[in-house]
């Protein structure tokens, strides 16, 4: 099946991939963005995408939520072992015994 994208077209002005300065690179967007002395707008081109029949996103989508909760996890241990670390420092200084 085909399906039939508009796509815009703009010049950015960004990092080079060594980080040795800027250049001047094609960026494409769905929708058409405001300009800037950084992004100048070239023009509006329509894409023909061939999806294939037995299309079936559900897999990809059900990868990203598990990877979106596993950093979700990750996020709530880190808060959760940051609070423990803060509250044992508070205790230790509380429970200081004086010479």
């Amino acid at each position: 099946m085909k399906q039939e994208v508009k796509i815009y077209l703009f010049m950015s002005y960004e990092l080079k991939k060594d980080y040795s300065g800027r250049e001047w690179a094609p960026d494409v967007w769905a929708v058409k963005v405001d300009e800037n002395d950084k992004r100048v707008y070239i023009g509006q081109q329509t894409v023909t995408v061939e999806v294939p029949d037995d299309f079936n996103p559900v897999p990809q989508q059900v990868a990203a939520l598990e990877k979106e909760k596993d950093d979700a996890l990750a996020a709530y241990q880190k808060s959760v072992a940051d609070i423990n670390e803060r509250l044992s420092k508070l205790l230790a200084i509380t429970n200081e015994v004086e010479a």
